[in-house]
């Protein structure tokens, strides 16, 4: 049984900014997803961040068992995209590698 966390309030406003595009396709089940993503990274940053939109879509994504592939600027957040799912659900395996660089 998890334990319930009150949120910051930095992060009860990023949840209620959510674009309602994303948020009314979610199930029940991504709701919650989105809901722990949020109290995980507010804990573990102190109140400090709160996921992006393209992280939370990366993480429905991994969680529904898809294949999932990003591409962006150095800083960006990619990596806690792919980290947001294994702290939701320790028994999943996020593979990334750095094949240098893109181009156009």
């Amino acid at each position: 049984m998890s334990s319930i966390r009150p949120l910051s309030l930095a992060a009860r406003d990023a949840i209620e900014d959510l674009p309602t595009d994303f948020t009314s396709a979610l199930s029940t089940t991504q709701h919650q997803q989105v809901f722990e993503a949020f109290s995980q990274l507010d804990v573990l940053s102190q109140g400090s961040q709160r996921p992006k939109l393209f992280q939370l879509r990366c993480l429905i994504s991994l969680l529904s068992a898809r294949h999932v592939v990003l591409r962006a600027a150095t800083g960006s957040g990619k990596t806690l995209a792919m980290i947001l799912p294994l702290l939701l659900s320790p028994n999943k395996i996020a593979i990334t590698c750095h094949g240098g660089s893109f181009r156009d």
